[in-house]
C-alpha cells in the first residue's frame, strides 16, 4: 500500500530480564512461540529475549510497528531466519518505511524526496540488497515537539499531527475544531482510515479558505504544477485541441502476441474465453462501441491495445520505453492496482494522462494528478450509505450498526464519523446516534417497537453474512427492519434472496445496469448479434467509459483531464462526479447510487 510519510510511537524500552514462552503453537505448518506482551515491554526487549531480529518479529506482525499493547499476543518464529545480533528500533528518534513488494531504493528516495546518500547512511546494510517486509529508515523525528503537533514549513496555518493510540478521525475533528472533509483534503490517504503513529495535516481555520483558492485557480489553469512539490514531481500539461488521438487500452487478454492483436477477428470467432479473458473482451468490446459512435471527419481514434496482466511489470517497463507508447494521447488500465501504479509513474514523466476502470484503491491516485479512477473505493461507498442514512432514513429510525470481525472495524468507524459529520452540519446533537452492537443477539437488544430499526452491516465477510441474515429475517417477523449493506451481499452463494426483499435490503454501488433503460437494452442486443449471449456489466463499463473520456476529448481537447472534478457525466451503467482532495493527487469517480430491495425487484432509491 502506498503509504504518507508517518511517524511511530513506542513505548519506553523498560524491561527486565524474560523468557520464552512455552506456549508453542503450529500455524500454517510453521512453529511460532506465542508471546504475550508485557506492560512497558518493547520490540527490542522481545527480540532479544528470543535471540533475532526485529525485523524477523515484525514480518509475522504487522501492527506491532504501530507500538505494543500489555496482553498483546505475538507470533515469535521458532526458527529465526536471521541469525544477526538485533538492531533496536527506534521509533522515538527515526521514521520508519515498510518495503512493499517490487520496491527499489530509488522509488522510496522519491516517495520521501530524500538524497540517496542519506538514505545509505542511514542504513549501513543497504548495499547488500532490501526485501520485501523489511523497515528503512527514512528520516529522522528530531523537527516534532512533545505535544505531538508542529507548524509544518511552507505551509501556512497548518500543522502536523501524528495519531495517538485509538484516536479516530471524528475525535481529531472534535479536537481540532474542523470537517472531516478538511482533514482529508490534506491528507488523501485518511479516507481509508487512520492509525496510531501516522502524521497528519491538520489545517487551520484560516487555512480553508485560502487553500481552496489556489486548489480553484490550479485547476483552471492548463499549464499545471503539483502544489509543495519538487521539481521532480511537477507536470506540465497544456496540450492543444486536435483532430486525431492515439489511446492505449492495456487489458489482460492474455494472447502470447503483444503486437499484430486482431480482436475483430477473435470476436467473430466467438470462442470461450476463460473469466479474465471474457472481462478484458467484453470492456474492448463496450469501450470500441464508443469510439465507433463518436469517430467523425473531425475526430479519429486509433486504438493500440497492449496485453498487459497481473505481475506484468518487465512487460510495462519496455512499454513505456517505446516509441509506441510515447506517442499516446491517454492510456486506459492495466487493470490490477500494482501495474497500473508503476505503468502511472511512467506515464506522469511523459505527461500521458492515466485512467484506471476497475481498481477500488485510491492509492493509485497518490502523486500523479493526470491520474483518475472510475471505481469509488470502499470507503467513498460506506460515506455514501452514512450519508442516505443520515438524511433519508433517519427519521423516526433506530440506527444500529452491527460490529463485526476486528477487521471490518475501520469500516464501522468511517461510518460513524460521516453520519455524526452529517448530524453536526444539521445542527443535532451525535449523543447516541448510532448504537454498536455485537451479532443478532445485539439486535434483538437494541430493538425498539414503534420504530424503523435500520440495521448496518458492513464486512465483505459471507460466511458470516449469511448466517446473520437468515437469523435477522427470521426475527424480522411483523417487525419493521431495514438492512443496510454491501452490495456483495447479493451475490452470496444459497443466501435466500427472499430475506434480502423481507428486509428491504439497502446497498450503495457505482455500477448497475437497468435493461429497463432502452438505450440499455438497444446496446445489449448489438451485443447479442455477434456474440450470440448476453453481455456481463464490463461491457457497458467499457461503453461509459469510453463515451465520457472520449467525448469530452472530442469537445475539449486533452486539457480537461485536469478539470475532471467540474465535468459531471452520466452514462448507462455508470455515473462520473470526480473528486481530488488536493492538487497534486489524481481524480476518483465518487458518484453512486443507493439501491434496495422492493417486491423482488432493485429499485434506485432515487438519492
Amino acid at each position: 500500500m502506498m503509504q504518507l510519510l508517518f511517524a511511530f510511537c513506542l513505548l519506553p524500552v523498560f524491561f527486565t530480564a524474560q523468557t520464552k514462552s512455552t506456549d508453542i503453537k503450529t500455524i500454517n505448518g510453521k512453529k511460532y512461540y506465542i508471546h504475550k506482551v508485557e506492560k512497558g515491554q518493547s520490540l527490542y526487549a522481545i527480540a532479544k529475549t528470543y535471540n533475532m531480529d526485529v525485523n524477523s518479529i515484525l514480518a509475522e506482525n504487522d501492527d506491532a510497528i504501530d507500538g505494543l499493547n500489555a496482553g498483546q499476543e505475538l507470533k515469535i518464529p521458532f526458527e529465526s531466519l536471521m541469525k544477526t545480533t538485533s538492531v533496536a528500533i527506534d521509533t522515538n528518534k527515526y521514521v520508519y518505511h515498510k518495503i512493499q513488494k517490487g520496491e527499489t531504493v530509488y522509488a522510496i528516495t522519491k516517495k520521501y524526496n530524500i538524497d540517496d546518500k542519506i538514505i545509505n547512511t542511514l542504513n549501513p546494510n543497504i548495499s547488500k540488497g532490501i526485501k520485501e517486509g523489511e523497515y528503512l529508515i527514512v528520516g529522522e523525528k528530531k523537527k516534532f515537539v512533545s505535544n505531538n503537533t508542529t507548524t509544518t514549513q511552507g505551509l501556512k496555518d497548518t500543522i502536523l499531527y501524528t495519531v495517538n493510540q485509538g484516536e479516530t478521525l471524528y475525535g481529531l475533528t472534535v479536537k481540532f475544531n474542523v470537517l472531516q472533509s478538511q482533514i482529508t483534503a490534506s491528507n488523501p490517504l485518511a479516507k481509508d482510515g487512520i492509525k496510531q503513529g501516522q502524521l497528519l495535516k491538520i489545517p487551520q481555520k484560516k487555512a480553508t479558505t485560502a487553500t481552496s483558492n489556489v486548489i480553484k485557480d490550479q485547476v483552471v489553469s492548463t499549464s499545471y504544477s503539483t502544489f509543495g512539490s519538487t521539481n521532480n514531481d511537477t507536470i506540465v500539461f497544456n496540450k492543444p485541441k486536435k483532430i486525431a488521438y492515439n489511446i492505449g487500452l492495456l487489458l489482460p487478454f492474455k494472447l502470447a502476441e503483444l503486437d499484430m492483436i486482431n480482436i475483430d477477428e477473435l470476436a467473430r470467432a466467438k470462442a470461450s474465453f476463460p473469466s479474465t479473458q471474457a472481462l478484458a473482451m467484453d470492456f474492448y468490446t463496450g469501450f470500441k462501441k464508443a469510439v465507433d459512435s463518436l469517430s467523425s471527419k473531425d475526430f479519429d481514434v486509433s486504438l493500440s491495445l497492449f496485453d498487459i496482466d497481473e505481475k506484468d511489470s518487465l512487460k510495462i517497463e519496455t512499454l513505456c520505453k517505446s516509441y509506441d507508447f510515447k506517442k499516446l494521447d491517454a492510456v486506459f488500465g492495466p487493470l490490477y492496482s500494482a501495474e497500473f501504479k508503476l505503468m502511472s509513474s511512467r506515464a506522469k514523466a511523459l505527461s500521458i494522462p492515466v485512467v484506471s476502470p476497475l481498481t477500488q484503491q485510491n492509492k493509485i491516485l497518490y502523486n500523479n494528478a493526470l491520474a483518475s479512477k472510475i471505481n469509488p473505493s470502499q470507503y467513498t461507498l460506506i460515506e455514501g450509505l452514512a450519508d442516505y442514512c443520515s438524511d433519508s432514513l433517519m427519521s423516526s429510525s433506530n440506527i444500529m450498526i452491527v460490529n463485526t470481525v476486528p477487521k471490518d472495524l475501520p469500516y464501522l468507524k468511517t461510518f460513524k464519523s460521516e453520519y455524526n459529520d452529517n448530524l453536526l452540519l444539521k445542527g443535532k446533537t451525535i449523543k447516541d446516534s448510532i448504537k454498536v452492537v455485537k451479532g443478532i443477539a445485539g439486535v434483538k437488544a437494541a430493538y425498539v417497537e414503534g420504530k424503523r430499526n435500520v440495521v448496518v452491516v458492513l464486512t465483505n465477510n459471507h460466511v458470516y453474512l449469511q448466517d446473520f441474515i437468515t437469523q435477522l429475517a427470521s426475527f424480522s417477523e411483523k417487525k419493521n427492519i431495514v438492512l443496510v449493506g454491501f452490495n456483495s451481499v447479493t451475490s452470496i452463494d444459497n443466501l435466500d434472496q427472499g430475506y434480502l426483499n423481507k428486509l428491504q435490503f439497502h446497498f450503495a454501488t457505482a455500477n448497475h445496469v437497468d435493461y429497463e433503460n432502452p438505450a440499455t437494452r438497444q446496446l445489449a442486443r448489438q451485443y447479442q448479434d455477434v456474440f450470440s449471449t448476453d453481455p456481463s456489466d464490463y461491457y457497458f463499463q467499457g461503453f461509459d467509459i469510453a463515451t465520457y473520456y472520449l467525448s469530452n476529448l472530442k469537445n475539449q481537447g486533452p486539457n480537461f483531464f485536469l478539470n475532471l472534478d467540474k465535468i459531471p457525466g452520466k452514462g448507462l451503467s455508470t455515473d462520473f462526479k470526480f473528486y481530488r482532495p488536493d492538487t497534486y493527487t489524481g481524480f476518483e469517480n465518487q458518484a453512486l447510487s443507493i439501491y434496495k430491495y422492493l417486491e423482488f425487484k432493485l429499485v434506485k432509491t432515487g438519492w
